[in-house]
């Protein structure tokens, strides 16, 4: 019998893995997949791989796919020989739990037919999330890709094999799919933007969205707003695509369609439906210890609805864990970062403008441009801002929200800035190094220090 069986292997699951053997608990953990989950397998890390030849310059485009798939199995053999160090044995199948009350019990039924079961004190769900597939008409064809799928396509992204491809469209105007229209762009692709509203990035800084939006258009994106899509048909190579925007009828050609429009929490296939565990706004119910509403079952991840970041995952994880251990720990939300590799990078952490208003809160606002920066036109990368969100009444900081070269580098001291409560003041007196790009970072937070409320 384990102390904790742990329900899938991406980020989160590995993670509370490895914390809950370290802590000296006998741990398992069951994945029907690859390890690593969405993430390194067809999310995060082969998007990155990309990223960073398409537009991050960090490489020629000759043996590009062969480079993303060294990458991704360099990650995977590293990621079983971490469980092997940490003494979890990993069990190969598909996973169901047959008993949620007490004595939690496991089926695991492995690909040659046979079943083992496994029992344990604990439960840790980690199953993490699908795209969803909006209903129309041929949204199963050969051309037409999840955003959680699109990536693993040499058709798209191998320049040996995407020579045809000349215009593809993308559903959606979140995370991803402005991370795979802009890498899509960078290979010389057409890019059509589809779009449910008029808004990109719909939890974002208004400033950010606004300048994401000029970004898109500097590359002549075509976008449609309020998009409906009715149906896809193949024909000569292509698809046509028929549907409605702001009601009116129109029609695109492409050679692809990416659907990346949403994500849902996986719920199924692993015993949830016949349990008492909690389901809420259709993701599972967690408190800060992320226990559910079944003793001794605790749920992380993409499962659980919200932000589904990798990195989140990692820290409920450990959140999880100190509950079962005796070291409690919370997640902070109001200092979670995260970040968009696009052109210019985007990285943000705290709260927007927008959201500390509607908290009541009376703020000040301040940026710097990297058209200021010396290192940013070193760079040759001299587009982009630093804004800050500060307390009018203290100045301490609630939101950075960056956009310009290596944004996603620059946000550790950002967040930490936000997480630790410090003050514009605070973070303007800490000598940075000259010349660096967070120097950007500490302009602003000089400016918020001293902008009149």
């Amino acid at each position: 019998m384990y102390d904790l069986v742990v329900l899938g292997g991406g980020p989160g699951g590995q993670k509370a893995a490895e914390l809950a053997s370290a802590r000296g608990m006998k741990v398992a953990l069951v994945e029907k997949d690859q390890l690593g989950g969405t993430c390194l397998n067809r999310g995060c890390i082969p998007t990155k791989a990309l990223y960073a030849h398409i537009i991050g310059g960090h490489g020629t485009r000759e043996g590009l796919w062969d480079r993303v798939e060294t990458v991704v199995n360099k990650l995977r053999q590293g990621t079983t020989t971490a469980l092997r160090m940490a003494k979890v044995p990993v069990y190969r199948g598909h996973g169901t739990v047959t008993q949620w009350e007490g004595e939690k019990r496991i089926t695991v039924g492995k690909a040659d037919g046979t079943t083992e079961d496994l029992t344990a004190a604990r439960l840790l769900i980690a199953t993490g999330a699908r795209s969803v597939l909006p209903e129309f008409e041929g949204n199963r064809g050969a051309k037409i890709f999840t955003g959680d799928w699109a990536i693993t396509a040499p058709l798209l992204w191998d320049p040996r094999q995407n020579q045809d491809v000349k215009r593809v469209a993308v559903l959606g105007a979140g995370v991803i799919a402005l991370e795979m229209a802009m890498m899509l762009q960078g290979l010389g692709k057409e890019v059509v933007l589809l779009k449910h509203s008029d808004q990109v990035l719909r939890r974002m800084d208004g400033d950010v969205k606004k300048a994401v939006v000029k970004a898109l258009k500097g590359r002549k994106t075509v976008m449609r707003d309020y998009v409906t899509l009715i149906r896809a048909v193949e024909s000569d190579g292509g698809l046509t695509l028929s549907g409605t925007e702001k009601d009116v009828p129109f029609e695109e050609r492409c050679d692809a369609l990416i659907v990346a429009s949403s994500m849902d929490p996986i719920l199924d296939g692993f015993g949830l439906e016949g349990s008492s565990v909690a389901v809420r706004k259709g993701a599972i119910a967690v408190d800060e210890a992320m226990r559910t509403s079944v003793e001794g079952v605790y749920a992380i991840g993409d499962c659980t609805g919200g932000a589904m970041l990798a990195h989140l995952a990692e820290y409920q994880a450990l959140a999880a864990v100190g509950d079962m251990t005796g070291d409690p720990y919370r997640v902070n939300m109001d200092a979670l970062p995260s970040c968009i590799f696009i052109d210019p990078e985007v990285a943000v952490t705290g709260l927007t403008e927008e959201e500390a208003k509607s908290r009541g809160e009376e703020v000040v606002t301040a940026k710097a441009y990297f058209a200021a920066n010396g290192m940013a036109l070193a760079l040759g990368q001299g587009d982009g801002f630093v804004k800050i969100v500060a307390r009018a009444s203290d100045r301490r900081i609630l939101g950075v929200h960056i956009m310009g070269p290596e944004a996603a580098s620059l946000l550790g001291e950002a967040t930490l800035a936000v997480a630790k409560g410090m003050t514009a003041e605070e973070v303007t007196r800490t000598v940075h190094a000259h010349p660096t790009l967070c120097e950007c970072f500490r302009d602003a937070c000089a400016r918020a220090a001293e902008a009149k409320a």
